[in-house]
């Protein structure tokens, strides 16, 4: 009996996903334990592994939507029948967008002698079919599709250019995307993957390659569609709850940051041999956490018989990936040590840029930080992580002037933004809760305590 090769579900909140990459090729050989596709949900990117050894069929192409418990593949033991139709198995998606996998050969002569499908003069065919066979060189429009009424998918654009001698090599996701990104034309990339594939690797290493030397020309930035899916997707549905089911405002207060700027270079001193560099952001979360001890209604949630007040002071760190914003939450910020929080957000910080976050590191946060003063920003309106009551955006440091009586002196300040629930507290103490964070920065000895 075939093993089946599920969707996995990570967490209970995730309701969708993507084969983002088979590892192996359809047809291919897999041992357990061995990598066997790689998962896009809407809050991280996992491998999962192999649970059989045997040859690997796919019933999805990568890059479809799923449900989580849905059968993408089977695994079939050594000596065992391999239908030619995997749907007899009963396996497949439970979702409607979903697109089949790659046709066999046969299945793909039979489509190629019916023709395609037409809407008037037009090819029914998906946006994202039509992407791929720019980028592979095929003509969509002389395609059949194997698609809801005929359409023509990406499936068939792969099949098609699979049977094409002069057709490019094979590419994964993540290495058109990135072509795309860096502007490097794939024909011209060797493939050192299964059967020649064209990996991600592949692809830097020939944008690394030194260009030869052109003449500059005019020419039209071609237009496309992004794809709104994964986290973007997520990251848009959030937003925009979070302002339309909250009654947000935004504050601003400058922080004298002189003693601040001497404390972090000491302890950047004092830890050097460790290699642990706390930021200016971690001594901020420090202030937060020990401001939220103060006042319990910024570490809320609002309900709607009752305001929830967290026990737990867990502070969400947000970090800009390529794809996206990710918030890994410092959990118990208040009740550790500025050097052990330090040493947190950067595991946090690199786990979220290489897609290793587990589910734990994104849950259960109370309050976020969001910092753009890296990127010379001087302001902005942090939108609220729902439920939580408050988020803090985080400026960057500049120079001003303070007086000393009649003499003006220089001094380096900071702005903080925060954004409040006005349902959950009121101007007043939320300036309060501002106000303690200001207080702290200035005079910072006391977040060692």
């Amino acid at each position: 009996m075939a093993t089946e090769i599920y969707l996995v579900k990570v967490g209970m909140s995730m309701t969708e996903g993507i084969v983002e990459e088979w590892y192996i090729p359809d047809g291919g050989h897999v041992e357990t334990g061995e990598l066997l596709y790689r998962l896009e949900t809407e809050k991280v990117n996992l491998d999962v592994d192999a649970e059989a050894t045997g040859t690997v069929k796919h019933l999805v192409a990568e890059g479809v939507t799923m449900e989580p418990g849905d059968v993408v593949g089977y695994i079939f033991a050594e000596g065992e029948e391999i239908p030619a139709d995997l749907s007899s198995l009963g396996g497949g998606a439970a979702s409607p967008a979903a697109e089949p996998a790659v046709p066999a050969a046969e299945t793909v002569a039979a489509i190629a002698a019916a023709g395609p499908t037409r809407d008037g003069d037009r090819v029914l065919s998906s946006p994202a079919a039509r992407r791929l066979a720019s980028e592979l060189g095929v003509d969509y429009t002389t395609l059949s599709g194997s698609g809801p009424g005929g359409r023509v998918v990406e499936a068939d654009v792969q099949a098609a250019a699979a049977g094409q001698p002069s057709g490019r090599s094979p590419s994964s996701p993540l290495a058109r995307k990135l072509a795309r990104e860096l502007g490097i034309d794939l024909a011209t990339v060797t493939g050192t993957g299964p059967g020649g594939r064209i990996t991600k690797d592949d692809v830097e290493a020939a944008a690394a390659k030194p260009a030869p030397a052109v003449q500059p020309i005019a020419a039209e930035r071609p237009s496309g569609s992004v794809p709104v899916r994964g986290m973007r997707k997520t990251i848009a549905a959030r937003m925009h709850e979070s302002l339309t089911t909250m009654a947000q405002l935004t504050m601003d207060m400058d922080v004298n940051m002189d003693d601040t700027i001497k404390l972090r270079g000491q302890l950047v001193d004092e830890w050097a041999d460790e290699g642990i560099k706390p930021t200016y952001t971690d001594l901020v979360i420090r202030a937060v956490a020990r401001a939220l001890e103060k006042h319990p209604l910024m570490n809320a949630s609002w309900g709607d018989s009752e305001i929830t007040l967290h026990g737990a002071v867990n502070v969400g760190m947000a970090v800009s990936l390529e794809e996206g914003l990710i918030v890994p939450v410092v959990k118990n910020a208040n009740g550790i040590s500025i050097r052990d929080l330090a040493v947190e957000t950067s595991r946090l910080a690199a786990a979220a840029r290489d897609g290793s976050l587990s589910l734990d590191d994104l849950a259960d946060g109370t309050f976020t930080v969001s910092a753009l003063g890296m990127m010379g920003v001087d302001s902005f309106t942090p939108i609220i992580n729902s439920p939580q009551a408050g988020i803090l955006g985080v400026n960057r440091i500049r120079d001003d002037v303070s007086w000393d009586g009649d003499r003006p002196v220089k001094t380096q300040v900071m702005r903080l933004s925060l954004t409040w629930d006005h349902r959950v507290l009121d101007g007043a103490p939320a300036a309060e809760f501002l106000g303690e964070v200001k207080s702290l920065l200035e005079a910072p000895y006391r977040l060692l305590l």
